[in-house]
C-alpha cells in the first residue's frame, strides 16, 4: 500500500512540475521549488522532513546486523557489546560513505531498493528448507498449502530479484 501511495504522490508531483515547466534533479532544487509556494517556513519543514526520513532509515539499518547475529547465536540482544558496536560502526561508515560516491541521491535510493529485492530470496529459501525438516519441526512440519504459498513467495522473490539486477546490467 505504501508503494502505491508513494507512486501516486510522485506521479502527481511530476505531472504538476512538468505542466509548470519546472525541473527537479536534486534535493536542493526541491527546496527552491517549495520556498515560493510556502515561504521559508515550508522550506525549513521540508529540510527537517528530509533529515528526519534519513535518520529514521539509518537506525533500523544499523541495528539489523547485530540483531541477526544475536538471533543466530541465540543470545540476548546487546547493542553495547564490542561486536555490535563494530557492526554498527561499519554500517554507519557504509551509509555515510555513500555521500562521497559521485552518484545522485535518487540513483542511490533506487539501487538500495533494488538490493533489498535480493534479500527476500535469501530469507524465503532458508525458511522453506527449515520449515520442511521433520527432525526440526516434528509435528509442526509445513502443510502442502503452506509449502505452496512459500514456493509462490520464492518464485515471486526470484523474479523481482532478476528484474532488479537486470536493470543495472
Amino acid at each position: 500500500m505504501m508503494l502505491l501511495l508513494s507512486g501516486v504522490i510522485m506521479a502527481v508531483a511530476a505531472g504538476t512540475l512538468h505542466v509548470s515547466g519546472l525541473r527537479l534533479d536534486n534535493t536542493v532544487e526541491m527546496i527552491d521549488l517549495f520556498e515560493p509556494l510556502g515561504g521559508k517556513l515550508a522550506a525549513f519543514v521540508l529540510i527537517i522532513g528530509i533529515a528526519g526520513a534519513g535518520l529514521s532509515t539509518i537506525f533500523p539499518i544499523v541495528l539489523i546486523a547485530p540483531w541477526l547475529v544475536s538471533d543466530y547465536r541465540g543470545t540476548v540482544r546487546n547493542i553495547h557489546s564490542t561486536q555490535s558496536r563494530w557492526l554498527i560502526f561499519l554500517a554507519l561508515l557504509f551509509a555515510f560513505g555513500t555521500v562521497f560516491l559521485e552518484e545522485r541521491p535518487p540513483a542511490l535510493m533506487i539501487f538500495s531498493q533494488a538490493f533489498q529485492a535480493c534479500i527476500l530470496p535469501a530469507v524465503a529459501i532458508p525458511i522453506f528448507i527449515l520449515i520442511n525438516r521433520k527432525k526440526l519441526m516434528h509435528k509442526y512440519k509445513a502443510s502442502n498449502s503452506l509449502n505452496l504459498g512459500i514456493a509462490a513467495v520464492i518464485l515471486f522473490s526470484l523474479i523481482t530479484t532478476w528484474l532488479a539486477i537486470s536493470e543495472f546490467l
